[in-house]
């Protein structure tokens, strides 16, 4: 009987002691997934702000480009004004000063 009693406290011993190492595993786990989910947040947080600047320096280029385009069609309409300008300022003046003096 005494036997018995022993081999149970025994195993009852090796019950919490298996209970115990499998909470603190538990417990471990939590801690490393915990770390895990931390890099891997900033890992994220990285990328995205990896992807806005890269975004943000296409779009500022982009819209750069398009302002060049811009000036450079504004320059090339002025151009062809004071040309059409240069080549009808006589006859619009002479047209003015006829139609000043018809009246």
């Amino acid at each position: 009987m005494e036997e018995l009693i022993k081999t149970i406290i025994d195993v009852d011993k090796k019950a919490r002691k298996m209970t115990d190492e499998s909470k603190k595993q538990l417990a471990e786990s939590k801690i490393a997934i915990a770390q895990r989910i931390e890099e891997l947040d900033k890992k994220y947080e990285q990328s995205v702000e990896e992807i806005i600047a890269l975004t943000t320096e296409d779009e500022s280029q982009k819209v750069e480009e398009l302002i060049a385009k811009i000036d450079s069609d504004y320059e090339k309409a002025n151009q062809a004004l004071d040309t059409y300008y240069d080549s009808h300022k006589e006859q619009w003046v002479k047209e003015l000063v006829k139609r000043t003096i018809a009246e």
